[in-house]
């Protein structure tokens, strides 16, 4: 009977004729090109995709795609766009046309072109003729890829980036892209000084600031035109002056008077006399009392309401990299009268401290009343922090259920170096509260295959009525024994109704989930494709690269 089922499997399939059978492995190339030609849109677009997944080895495929872009049907366009990206760096002829469809009318052609566009990264020589198209292009996404595509190169674009400064559609995300590359982008400091000089654009000349300010000390040659920038009455422009003359610290000495008569004047707003504060403090990197009288003024303005500022402070004692010690107190004392989001950020604050608070928040998991805001911190940390794993091992008998969550995301961050937890996470699985249950298959997975032990229980949630609770054992399972067939059989079913969530993180993770699982995931691929259009880029991406590892391409 199984067989006779099989045969009519087959059958079915065989009727579907050519838009099928496309993707087969004994298929020709003469066919495939075949293909393109024919007046069956859906067989032209599975030609199209079949060319993507194996164009790299197939001479004339790249050409052929190339051709598909001018196409009448904005399907078309797309599905050769998003082939042509498959194919990557072999498919750079197809550059000048992707960049010409970035502006097309169909939204959908457009993020696969800007897609394809920034997986064959054909270089900033091609790439900085966009930069006008790109200030008048209204979706986000389409800028992000093509600077993406820019920066990705890294240290070869900055000679062509250096020359974008001096086109005035261009200078504006030339800049972005700079400082994107940050310390390696120092040969394009006196372009940028010169651009700082010259262009009334005061948004251009913020961003010539920010970028020189990535640079770091290598843009000392800006510290003139940085001082006379602290002249500027625009809080905009003075303070990233401010900020960029402390990022480039104790070679920008001479802007020392300027910052002492602004630290000192109550007629400037409070946080540009804060950030002069901690500028002199850079310059003065040896001056521990400049920075014992900064560090208390950065945490007040952490609990500030404007986002930006509280944003801007948190980055500023990052920079600093203050004693611990100094920081501890101060900021606990902030988050008495603090609001939430502030209470975030100096939980950031102080996660950027590194191994440093680790004893002290051990101690906290001892104490009821903050060791949810210790895992937090804990979590933040990450894998530095693995000598907390026994207290947060003892942590998760807490009675309240959201800390136990903590807990548990405080061991996922940890990641492998948690394995000792496994049996206590494991026992989690069967919390009465589905949030620390949902916390539990998480830490599992991020522990990885040293979770093991755990297999057989997560095996079982496979079948739980709670579906988002089965979709996060099969997460979790493919991280922790990807290579198990019979595992597989289970959780391809559990992950593919998981591809069709309304919620978009869901979707991401069943897409990564059987991506790992490779070609044990083949009957997913159907599924996946349709993601490729999905209205979020990042399940788009995901979606695209489990394709990948199933296919074996």
């Amino acid at each position: 009977m199984k067989n006779k089922n099989i045969i009519s499997a087959v059958a079915v399939l065989c009727v579907l004729a050519l838009s099928s059978t496309l993707l087969a492995a004994d298929l020709s190339d003469s066919e495939l090109f075949g293909a393109l030609k024919s007046d069956n849109e859906p067989v032209r677009l599975r030609a199209i995709d079949a060319l993507g997944l194996r164009g790299g080895r197939i001479p004339g495929a790249v050409p052929a795609l190339i051709e598909q872009l001018d196409d009448s049907s904005p399907m078309v366009r797309a599905h050769a766009a998003h082939a042509l990206g498959r194919i990557g760096r072999a498919a750079k002829p197809a550059a000048a046309t992707l960049a010409k469809l970035i502006g097309d009318e169909d939204p959908r052609v457009r993020r696969a072109a800007a897609r394809a566009y920034g997986r064959i990264r054909p270089g900033p020589e091609v790439s900085i003729p966009l930069f006008s198209k790109l200030l008048k292009e209204s979706e986000p996404e389409v800028r992000v890829h093509v600077m993406a595509a820019i920066a990705e190169d890294g240290k070869a674009a900055v000679p062509a980036l250096t020359k974008a400064l001096d086109h005035k559609d261009a200078a504006y995300w030339a800049c972005l892209l700079l400082a994107d590359i940050g310390p390696d982008a120092a040969p394009a400091v006196p372009a940028l000084v010169k651009l700082l000089n010259t262009d009334d654009r005061p948004e251009v000349r913020r961003e010539a600031m920010l970028a020189l300010a990535k640079i770091g000390p290598g843009a000392e040659p800006a510290v003139p035109a940085l001082v006379n920038a602290l002249d500027d009455h625009r809080r905009f422009i003075r303070g990233p002056a401010v900020y960029t003359l402390g990022s480039i610290g104790p070679k920008a000495n001479v802007a020392e008077g300027k910052l002492r008569r602004i630290v000192n004047d109550k007629n400037f707003p409070p946080f540009i006399r804060t950030l002069s504060l901690w500028a002199l403090a850079k310059i003065n990197p040896d001056d521990k009392l400049l920075v014992r009288r900064v560090v208390p003024r950065l945490v007040l303005a952490m609990t500030a309401k404007n986002p930006r500022i509280r944003a801007a402070a948190v980055q500023a004692l990052i920079d600093l990299k203050p004693d611990p010690a100094i920081v501890r107190p101060v900021i606990k004392k902030a988050m008495e009268n603090a609001d939430p989001e502030a209470i975030d950020d100096m939980l950031d604050a102080l996660a950027s401290l590194g191994t440093a608070p680790v004893p002290n928040l051990i101690d906290a998991l001892g104490e009821e009343e903050v060791r949810a805001e210790a895992a937090t911190i804990i979590a933040r940390i990450g894998p530095p922090a693995k000598a907390a794993v026994p207290a947060l091992i003892e942590a998760l008998g807490d009675e309240n259920p959201k800390t136990r969550s903590e807990v548990l995301f405080a061991l996922a961050a940890i990641g492998p170096d948690a394995a000792a937890a496994v049996p206590a996470i494991t026992a989690a699985l069967n919390d009465p509260d589905m949030n620390v249950r949902y916390g539990a298959c998480y830490a599992l997975g991020k522990i990885g295959p040293a979770a093991m032990p755990a297999k057989t229980h997560l095996q079982k949630g496979l079948s739980n009525a709670d579906e988002f609770l089965s979709a996060a054992s099969a997460w979790a399972l493919s991280y922790i024994h990807p290579e198990c067939a019979e595992t597989a059989k289970k959780s391809v079913p559990v992950l593919v109704r998981a591809l069709k969530e309304t919620d978009a993180m869901t979707r991401l993770h069943a897409a990564e989930s059987l991506g790992r699982l490779g070609s044990l995931a083949k009957d997913a691929v159907d599924d996946l494709n349709k993601l490729l259009e999905d209205g979020d880029q990042h399940v788009r991406g995901a979606a695209a690269k489990a394709i990948e590892a199933i296919s074996g391409k």
